[in-house]
């Protein structure tokens, strides 16, 4: 499914700076076009790195921000057409920037063997991002569209706050998460669990939940080892944490 969103429509003479964002996860989604907010970018969001390949062939993309896991096709192996496609049209290389939640030394030298200009460590924070642009791109946060504070700190705020917003929603998603962990252990799907526990680890830290973070970085590991007893053991861990955090919102 393939989905658009203006960040800024109203930027006057500035040329909007058009971003490619494949990530199989809606809420990573969601929180990267947050931290995008009120800057001068059009953001074309995919769910897999075939359609990432496929619409990088027929658009023009100043940046391009692929996750490292992802269905049908990984980020590793999309950057890698990608880079085939520019070669073979000698088409000057767009700045492609790996998300992942792997490994970060390793995902890094993995990213850069397939052509990533660089990689970026889930869970992804606003400065982390920014920075990126920044360094990529040569917008910054300071071209937000006008706020009521739009100093830096202002913007940082506002954006914490509709983080703490969204916590809530956040934490309702992975206690369903819960129920559909348990089901996948009775029937043996150990790469269902696998690609949960690496969306908890890439996510949570994002909305102030380390602890839950870390759940998911042993599930994930669970699932690898196919380690049943370590599986029921973290689910029943986290879903303690998912009750302790709710009680805190």
């Amino acid at each position: 499914m393939v989905s658009q969103l203006s960040l800024a429509p109203d930027t006057g003479s500035r040329p909007i700076f058009r971003v490619l964002l494949a990530d199989d996860s809606r809420e990573s989604q969601a929180l990267i076009r947050l931290y995008l907010q009120g800057l001068p970018c059009q953001v074309d969001v995919v769910g897999n790195g075939e359609e990432a390949v496929a619409m990088f062939q027929t658009r023009q993309f100043d940046l391009v921000l692929l996750d490292q896991q992802m269905p049908v096709m990984d980020g590793f192996t999309a950057a890698r057409l990608m880079r085939a496609w520019e070669s073979s049209h000698q088409h000057a290389p767009v700045p492609i920037l790996a998300l992942t939640a792997d490994a970060f030394i390793e995902a890094k030298e993995q990213g850069q063997a397939a052509g990533c200009t660089e990689c970026l460590a889930k869970p992804i924070a606003k400065a982390q991002l920014l920075e990126a642009l920044q360094k990529f791109g040569g917008i910054s946060s300071q071209e937000r569209a006008p706020t009521q504070n739009n100093s830096p700190a202002g913007i940082a705020a506002l954006i914490d706050e509709e983080i703490a917003r969204r916590r809530p929603l956040f934490l309702d998603n992975r206690r369903q998460d819960l129920g559909r962990m348990q089901d996948a252990i009775e029937r043996g799907d150990f790469e269902f669990i696998r690609i949960m526990g690496h969306r908890i680890k890439g996510l949570a830290g994002s909305y102030g939940l380390p602890d839950i973070g870390l759940a998911g970085a042993q599930l994930e590991q669970a699932a690898r080892d196919q380690d049943l007893a370590a599986m029921r053991r973290t689910i029943d861990q986290l879903a303690a944490r998912l009750a302790q955090a709710s009680q805190a919102v």
